[in-house]
């Protein structure tokens, strides 16, 4: 039972992330998944860094998740036009 409870908790703050995320986008929640899940920031951010994250104000992780979205995209478009990435 308790797992259970951790997974829907994890869900409810994902899903609050990526809406808060949006928002401050200005972009679809569907939009924001979407290039998160390209990227694999669901899994590294979001469910990898939990523990902490929730922990976090809204705003906080909001910033934290745009910042590293378009972070990981540009390592993402160097990759593909294999160029080093800005530091």
């Amino acid at each position: 039972m308790e797992e259970t409870t951790n997974e829907r908790n994890k869900i409810h703050f994902a899903v609050m992330a990526i809406e808060a995320g949006s928002k401050k986008m200005n972009i679809s929640p569907m939009e924001m998944y979407q290039r998160l899940e390209k990227v694999n920031l669901l899994q590294r951010l979001v469910w990898g860094c939990y523990d902490v994250m929730h922990t976090q104000s809204l705003q906080h992780v909001s910033d934290d998740l745009v910042e590293a979205l378009h972070n990981w995209e540009e390592r993402e478009r160097n990759k593909q036009n294999n160029e080093c990435p800005t530091l």
